[in-house]
């Protein structure tokens, strides 16, 4: 291998922003019939994928077979190259600690935890995948709409790729609706940088209450919806009790509290509805065995 990079290395930069620059050693490089060879297969699976929606190819990539794992797996590490190289950002996702696609339910909210400490809430069909490495944190996403509670990290930037568009974060918390021909990014607390489009196209940083859309020719802020509607059904996988009730008390005058701290890490699963704080604390109170008082701003719950 000369110049020590892989075929889909090669594949990501001459397909970026920077190709002329690496044209000499590419063509040294592409002059062995064995890199040549396995450049020209990678190149096909990459074309021949590329018009397939995301979530799709996300679900070929996990195929059993073999061979064609270690094709698909080569086609998705250059495929990211290419999206984060073509956005001015230069990383790549490989690594062992990517989690199958999660998708939420059409009329429901599906939160997940992932690994970093992240919590995304999943809603109207949205997908996700995460790959995380020892460097950054990166989550594809795929239709559908999401909210992400990104966990502080600052020597892992966390990114969301969705369509053209590539979210950085630190720790924040933003939404990403890709229901829309382009996705649309919306600033809750924190900061986040947009990328896409053409590479001499700054990155737009946005500030909270903040929108954009990110299509083919970069970000652009746009109107931001006022009181946009909260779905009121939550699906719970072994989700903290304390993620749950942060979650109803963002819609609820009446809060739902805790007389110990120490509750909020009980694990929770089943289907809730959260726009009514009173009647999920008595739900919440019977799934758990615990007690259920009434505070001045609403119930707070407590161990037996």
């Amino acid at each position: 291998m000369i110049g020590g990079r892989s075929a889909e290395e090669w594949l990501a930069l001459m397909q970026g922003p920077s190709a002329d620059r690496y044209r000499a050693d590419f063509d040294a490089w592409h002059s062995n019939p064995a890199n040549a060879k396995a450049y020209a297969a990678l190149r096909h699976d990459f074309e021949a994928t590329s018009h397939l929606p995301a979530d799709l190819v996300a679900s070929l990539a996990h195929g059993h077979d073999a061979v064609r794992h270690k094709r698909r797996q080569q086609w998705a590490v250059a495929a990211a190259l290419i999206l984060s190289l073509s956005a001015g950002v230069a990383w790549i996702a490989i690594g062992s600690d990517s989690a199958k696609p999660v998708v939420a339910a059409t009329d429901s909210v599906r939160e997940q935890r992932l690994s970093d400490g992240t919590l995304v809430a999943l809603l109207e069909g949205a997908a996700i995948e995460a790959r995380f490495t020892s460097s950054e944190r990166t989550v594809r996403m795929a239709g559908g709409r999401a909210r992400f509670t990104v966990a502080h990290d600052a020597s892992r930037p966390f990114r969301v790729i969705a369509g053209p568009s590539v979210t950085t974060a630190l720790g924040t918390v933003f939404e990403v609706d890709m229901r829309g021909p382009v996705p649309r990014i919306h600033l809750i607390r924190g900061s986040v940088e947009l990328a896409g489009g053409p590479a001499e196209r700054p990155a737009l940083r946005l500030v909270p209450g903040e929108s954009a859309e990110v299509d083919a020719d970069g970000p652009r802020r746009v109107p931001t919806m006022v009181n946009p509607a909260e779905a009121d059904k939550l699906d719970a996988d072994r989700l903290p009790l304390g993620a749950i009730i942060e979650r109803a008390n963002r819609v609820n005058a009446r809060k739902i509290g805790l007389a110990d701290p120490a509750l909020a890490a009980l694990r929770v699963s089943g289907r809730f509805e959260i726009s009514d704080g009173d009647a999920l604390a008595r739900k919440l109170a019977a799934a758990l065995d615990l007690r259920l008082d009434t505070g001045p701003q609403g119930p707070i719950l407590k161990q037996p």
